[in-house]
Order: C-alpha cells, then structure tokens, then sequence
C-alpha cells in the first residue's frame, strides 16, 4: 500500500451494503466494471489481500467493517469516511445468508439459535470477537467521532433513491460527475448487473476450479442458488423465523434501534 496517501474509508457494519456502494462509487469514478476485481482493485478491502491498481496521487478508498477505534489502521492518514447503516433486523437476515454461503454456519445450531445470539449480543457475536463491535457500538464510533468528517449514508434511503445518495457522497468527496456519468455508475452497481456479474463469475470459477472475483462462492453454494447477491431487502420481518422473534428483538434494542432511528 503506498504510504502517506490520505485514506478514505468506507465503512460500515457487515451486511450492510458496502460492496454494494463501492461499486457504486467505483462505477462513478472509473465506468462499469467489467470484473468484480476491478472493483477491489481500486476500492481496496482491508480485510481481504487482494491485486491493487491504485491511483499514485490518492486518496486511497479503502473497506472497513472494523469499529473506530485507536487501534484501527492508517488513522493518521484518515482524511474522509462514509458510513453506511442499516436496519440490523435486515442485518440479521442478511448474515444468515452470508454464513450459509462462506461455510461459517457451523458456529450455530439453527437460524433461530443465531437470531438469539445476534439479539442477546446485540450483534453477530464471531464479528465482535473480530473486532467489528455490535451493531449499534459499530455506527456509534463512527457517526459520532471528531476525528475526521464522516458522511453517514442509510442502505434504505440508497435503495429508495441511489441517485441522490451517490450525488451527495460525491460532493462530500469533492468529485464532480456528469449526469450521464452518474447515471451510468447506477446502471451497474443495480442488483441486476451485479448479480449476473456474481453468476458468471462464480460459473468460471467452478470451470476451472479456482476461486475467481470480489465475491465468495463456491460450486455447492452455487448449485444450491445461495448467492453474496441475496435479496438486498428493507425492513424485513423476523416472524418468518420464529414466531414473536420480532417482538424480542424489538425490546432488547429497543435504546439502540430509537437511538439510530429504526424504530419498531
């Protein structure tokens, strides 16, 4: 990593849209990609050593799901961040998925056995011992620090209008795009083009029996149409996997849940 290029990070709790966004930042600065990689390429992910074709000049846009802390990387090279929050009952859901995809869903018995772990820890407990925090613990050290400005940005309020989101992140990043260009860059970071996206890589991968692109995946979870591209829902119901789970998650969040404003 070049040294002493002012950092941006774009942070979020797991399962909260950030491969998503970067693709839709990396769309707007660069065009569509044509590879998932391109993408970490130039967005790095500081949890996965990947190839990196970054701009000499910076800044260096970089992924983090780590909670804010003295002991997060690079601080003194921070100069910007975006946060991205989301409903953590669609965290919840979203997770289940994900541990169902990278083999990781060994660490429970069940998916109603998680939902009490996520509920009784106030988040994904393995992503705490990572260094991630809890849901709430996570946004909390980055939304509130006066370290650095801090764009927060809703996957809610991305979904319901990209258009306006990624125009507000840009001007806080100091870019200005052309209205073609923007609405380009929301062209392919759509669920559609980045789930085809994910199918043709993962389709390659399991030809030539080698891991391929941004995204995990393997030829079982692909047989079985489990996909890193889910469903990309909002404000989804837990009643679906265990009746009353609503009810549940709703009182022993219930601070943090008003505190965010995702109130029941």
């Amino acid at each position: 990593m070049p040294p002493h290029l002012p950092v941006v990070w774009i942070a979020s709790y797991p399962k909260s849209g950030n491969t998503w966004f970067r693709f839709m930042l990396y769309a707007a600065l660069y065009g569509p990609p044509q590879r998932s990689t391109d993408v970490s390429s130039k967005i790095q992910d500081l949890h996965r050593k990947m190839p990196t074709d970054l701009d000499p000049d910076g800044p260096l846009y970089i992924k983090t799901h780590y909670e804010l802390t003295d002991q997060h990387p690079q601080l003194d090279e921070t100069c910007k961040a975006i946060h991205i929050i989301r409903n953590p009952r669609d965290v919840l859901l979203s997770a289940l998925n994900y541990h169902k995809l990278s083999g990781t869903k060994s660490r429970f018995q069940s998916k109603k056995h998680y939902s009490k772990l996520f509920i009784n820890h106030g988040g994904d407990p393995y992503w705490k011992e990572l260094g991630y925090g809890t849901w709430a613990s996570h946004a909390r050290s980055w939304q509130n620090t006066t370290r650095f400005p801090v764009l927060p940005l809703r996957y809610e309020e991305l979904k319901a209008d990209p258009h306006a989101q990624l125009i507000k992140a840009l001007d806080f990043l100091g870019i200005n795009k052309s209205e073609d260009e923007i609405n380009r860059a929301i062209t392919a970071s759509s669920f559609d083009f980045m789930r085809d996206l994910e199918i043709r890589e993962k389709n390659a991968s399991n030809s030539n029996n080698q891991p391929s692109g941004l995204f995990i995946g393997s030829l079982d979870t692909t047989r079985k149409g489990v996909y890193f591209m889910n469903q990309g829902k909002t404000n989804q119901s837990l009643n679906d996997l265990t009746p009353g789970l609503d009810a549940q998650f709703n009182a022993a969040l219930k601070d943090e849940l008003t505190e965010f404003g995702y109130e029941s």
